[in-house]
């Protein structure tokens, strides 16, 4: 095996909502995914035994340095998912997978619900698959979301700069046309504990569901913003995109929650005057990403202007990132 070098993108979620539980204990999850142009660059290595080695920007503040550490640290996806693969392709196709160092560039925080170590690790499986020529099967999917729920949505989609829509645990996706989108990420120096998060969703009264009831139909889904579930809530005109991690976050994390609708006034305020056209803001995933999105064309040159403000509005600790879906 020969060093490579490979780019894995981050997502938003326009819109996210836990619908169900299943008799397994997973729950049914309804969400949009778009790809965005934020990447971690990953190199593999042989090496004698596997290990992960992380790096960090040089520009990077101490602040974020230690956002982008937070999980990336602690997260032992990527080693169990060189164990997994390697276990797959010994059972699969006889193929004995060598010992590989993982060196990743990291550019998305984590955790920040923009699925920075699920793409990790889906750009790691694709490239793993490519050494038996072998394609991404629903079986091996369905496999990945023991892994991580975001996992199946990169190696089906994401990974190829393509939106997609979820109902179900991970893999059960559905191919979405999407209009070009323009907006920004905001992302404070910490993030929610995913784990954390879904002990409180366990305890919530959700209707059971079974595999039947809660397959998604295999249509083409073409979809605007205005079309995604917002709450009743605005922020000076502007729409909050719904998503019941919110409700979660403000049971969990109350103090960084009441930072996160703060922190979402402050967008909808600035991006509504710098470009007053239709905006949507709203948590990302499981948190603590903030998105402002809208379907306007935005020239660079405002983009980067209005990221300069968002910062400096925010406050230093917060990285802001201008993004683009669509030609």
């Amino acid at each position: 095996m020969q060093a490579t070098t490979l780019f894995a993108p981050a997502k938003i979620n326009l819109g996210l909502r836990i619908t169900g539980r299943y008799p397994n204990g997973y729950h049914h999850l309804e969400t949009l995914f778009a790809p965005i142009a934020l990447y971690d660059r990953l190199t593999l290595i042989p090496a004698t035994q596997d290990a992960i080695v992380y790096a960090w920007p040089r520009d990077a503040t101490t602040a974020l340095r230690r956002t982008l550490a937070l999980g990336a640290a602690k997260n032992p996806l990527l080693l169990r998912t060189l164990h997994f693969m390697r276990a797959f392709l010994r059972r699969d196709f006889a193929y004995t997978l060598p010992a590989i160092a993982v060196h990743v560039h990291k550019r998305i925080p984590s955790p920040s619900g923009l699925g920075g170590a699920s793409s990790d690790a889906a750009v790691l499986i694709k490239a793993l698959l490519g050494l038996v020529e072998a394609e991404i099967t629903e079986t091996l999917l369905a496999e990945t979301t023991r892994l991580g729920a975001d996992i199946p949505f990169f190696l089906k989609y994401g990974l190829n700069g393509q939106p997609g829509y979820l109902r179900g645990i991970g893999h059960e996706l559905t191919p979405v046309s999407l209009p070009s989108l323009t907006g920004f990420t905001a992302v404070p120096a910490f993030g929610f504990s995913t784990e954390k998060m879904f002990a409180h969703v366990r305890t919530l009264p959700l209707p059971t569901v079974n595999t039947e009831s809660a397959s998604s139909a295999k249509v083409n889904l073409a979809l605007r913003l205005n079309e995604i579930p917002c709450s009743d809530e605005t922020y000076g005109g502007v729409k909050i995109v719904q998503n019941d991690f919110d409700a979660v976050a403000r049971a969990v994390f109350p103090a960084a929650s009441q930072t996160l609708d703060q922190a979402k006034q402050v967008i909808a305020r600035t991006v509504k005057q710098l470009k007053p056209v239709d905006w949507y803001v709203g948590l990302t995933g499981s948190g603590a990403g903030l998105f402002a999105a809208t379907e306007s064309a935005i020239d660079r040159t405002t983009l980067t202007r209005c990221s300069g403000i968002l910062k400096s509005r925010l406050g230093y600790t917060w990285q802001v990132m201008p993004w683009k879906i669509g030609p």
